[in-house]
C-alpha cells in the first residue's frame, strides 16, 4: 500500500480545491515543453515513493553500525496486538505477522540489533519497580494510555525532544497528534508511530452502509469528506431518513433499523473529540482546563445528542455489548456504525458492501477532522535510566523507519481486505483519520476525569452541562496542578 502516495493525492486534491474555489486568474508565461515535462517527471516521480523508499532514503542517514545488542520491549500481554505489534517468531502467511518478523529481521541484518518483547500483565507496575530497583532491563515500554501518563508524572520515563536531533519525529512515521497535544513544558514523554499497531485499532471511525445508501437514495459521503462537508448536521440528516419499526411492534429494539448504531463509553465520548474540544489543553506548554470555555459549544453538542440518541429513534446504543450493534450492522439494520478501526476486521462476513469515513465535524468552520484514541491503545515511551540514549534514540528510529516500510501497509491490507466492494477512497479516508487525531491530557490523565463528564451528560439525555461541570472543574484543576508541579520536579 502506498500510504506516502494517498497523503499526497488528498493534499493535492484540497490544495486544487482551494486554489480553484478563492484565487482569481493571473497571466503567467507559458512553460515550454522541456519544462513542463521536466515538472511533470518530478511530480511522477515524488508521486511513485513508496514507503521503502523513504524509509531506505531516511535509514542511509542514520549511523550505519553494528550495534551487536539485544533491544528489549516491555509490552502488554494479551491485550489485542500489543504483543503482535512488536514481535513474531517466523515468517507467516499472515500479513501483520510477516511484516513484524521481516522488520525485526532487517533491523538484525542491518544494525545487529536484536527485538525482543517482555509481555506482562502489569506494565505499568513492572516499569516503575525496574526503574526503582536500577535493573535496566528495558529499552522500550508499550503500555496504554493510563498507564502510560502515570509512568510519565512519576518521571520513569525520557523526555523524547531531548533526543529529537536523533529522531524525525516531525515525519509521518510519527504521530503528530502526540507531538503536538502532548507537549507539557517542553517535555514530551510518549509517541506513537508506525512501531505501533494497536492506537490505529483503537481509534474511533465511522462506517456507512453502502446498501442502505442505495436504498434511499442517499449520495455516499466520500465527497463530502473532501469537501469539508462531512458534519453533524449532514450526518443528522442522513441518519433520520432511514430509521424504522421494521416488525411494526411499535417497539423500537435490536430488531428495528437505525440511522446510527454505536456502543456506550468511546462511542458517546468522542462526539466531544470530533468536534474538536478538548478537555485540557496547552496553553504556553502547561496544561489548562479549558472545557470551560467551549461552554456554549457543548451545550450546543449536547441538544444535537439528545434529540440524535434520545428524542426519537434514530440511535441504537448496546450497552456493553459490542457484538450487538456489530451484528446489527452486518444485518443492514444500521446506516452508520460508530466502533473503533479494528472492527472492519470483525465484518469479514458481512453480505452488503460498507466504506470507512471520518467522524463528522462539528460544522463546516471547522478546519480538520478529528478523532481520539481509546485509552486502551498502546503508546511509545523509554525508560528514564536507560543506558546510551543516543544510541536508544538511533535504534527506534531505524525501528520505526522499518515500521514504515513493513508493518504500515501489511496493517492497511489485513484492515482492508476483507472489505466488500472494496474502493479507493477508503484508503484515504483511514489516511485522514490517522493524520486527525487528536490526544487529550484530561483524558490520557484519568485523574483529571472531565470527559466522563461529557458521556455521562450524553448517556443520560441531560443539557445540564453547567452544574456538573462546576463541581468537576475543581477535581480537575487540582490534579493539572499535581501533574505539572510533578512535571517540574523531573
Amino acid at each position: 500500500m502506498k500510504k506516502t502516495l494517498c497523503i499526497l493525492l488528498s493534499l493535492l486534491f484540497i490544495a486544487g480545491t482551494f486554489v480553484a474555489c478563492t484565487e482569481k486568474p493571473v497571466e503567467t508565461t507559458p512553460a515550454t515543453e522541456a519544462e513542463t515535462a521536466t515538472e511533470t517527471e518530478e511530480v511522477t516521480e515524488e508521486a511513485e515513493k513508496t514507503n521503502a523508499d523513504v524509509a531506505r532514503e531516511y535509514l542511509a542517514k542514520l549511523p550505519q553500525t553494528n550495534y551487536n545488542r539485544t533491544f528489549n520491549v516491555l509490552c502488554m500481554a494479551g491485550v489485542g496486538n500489543s504483543e503482535k505489534e512488536i514481535w513474531a517468531e517466523e515468517a507467516s502467511s499472515e500479513p501483520i505477522q510477516d511484516a513484524v518478523f521481516n522488520r525485526n529481521t532487517a533491523m538484525y541484518d542491518t544494525f545487529g540489533v536484536t527485538i525482543t518483547k517482555n509481555a506482562v500483565t502489569a506494565v505499568s507496575t513492572t516499569a516503575m519497580n525496574d526503574n526503582k530497583s536500577n535493573a535496566k532491563s528495558y529499552d522500550l515500554i508499550m503500555a496504554n494510555g493510563p498507564d502510560t501518563g502515570a509512568l510519565a508524572q512519576g518521571g520513569y520515563l525520557y523526555n523524547f525532544l531531548d533526543l529529537k536531533d536523533y529522531m524525525n519525529l516531525d515525519q509521518e512515521w510519527w504521530d503528530p497528534g502526540t507531538l503536538r497535544d502532548c507537549a507539557i513544558n517542553g517535555k514530551v514523554y510518549f509517541m506513537n508511530g508506525d512501531i505501533n499497531i494497536l492506537d490505529n485499532d483503537v481509534t474511533w471511525i465511522m462506517l456507512f452502509n453502502k446498501k442502505m445508501i442505495a436504498d434511499n437514495d442517499l449520495e455516499e459521503p466520500y465527497q463530502l469528506v473532501k469537501n469539508g462537508t462531512w458534519t453533524l448536521d449532514k450526518f443528522y440528516e442522513y441518519v433520520k431518513k432511514v430509521s424504522k419499526d421494521e416488525n411494526g411492534d411499535s417497539k423500537y429494539d435490536e430488531n428495528d433499523i437505525y440511522g446510527f448504531l454505536t456502543t456506550n463509553g468511546g462511542g458517546l465520548t468522542n462526539f466531544l473529540y470530533t468536534s474538536d474540544i478538548k478537555t485540557v489543553d496547552l496553553i504556553d506548554g502547561e496544561p489548562t482546563v479549558v472545557m470551560g470555555d467551549y461552554q456554549e459549544k457543548i451545550m450546543d453538542l449536547l441538544t444535537y445528542c439528545k434529540k440524535l440518541i434520545h428524542d426519537d429513534n434514530y440511535t441504537w446504543i448496546s450497552l456493553n455489548k459490542p457484538e450487538q450493534t456489530r451484528d446489527m450492522f452486518m444485518n443492514n439494520q444500521g446506516l452508520f456504525y460508530s466502533e473503533v478501526l479494528s472492527y472492519i476486521v470483525n465484518l469479514s462476513d458481512m453480505d452488503s458492501p460498507y466504506g470507512v469515513l471520518p467522524t463528522p465535524k462539528y460544522d463546516e468552520a471547522q478546519e480538520h477532522y478529528r478523532t481520539h484514541v481509546d485509552g486502551v491503545g498502546s503508546m511509545i515511551s523509554i525508560p528514564s535510566n536507560v543506558d546510551k540514549p543516543q544510541e536508544t534514540a538511533y535504534i527506534i528510529e531505524a525501528f520505526a523507519l522499518y515500521s514504515y516500510q513493513y508493518l504500515t501497509p501489511a496493517y492497511y491490507e489485513v484492515t482492508l481486505k476483507r472489505k466488500k466492494a472494496r474502493d479507493s477512497e477508503s484508503f484515504e479516508m483511514i489516511d485522514i483519520i490517522l493524520q486527525s487525531r487528536v490526544y487529550d491530557i484530561g483524558y490520557i490523565y484519568s485523574s483529571v476525569g472531565l470527559s466522563n463528564v461529557f458521556n455521562n451528560l450524553v448517556a443520560s439525555g441531560s443539557t445540564e452541562f453547567a452544574s456538573k461541570y462546576k463541581s468537576a472543574s475543581k477535581k480537575a484543576e487540582k490534579a493539572i496542578k499535581s501533574i505539572v508541579k510533578q512535571y517540574s520536579k523531573i
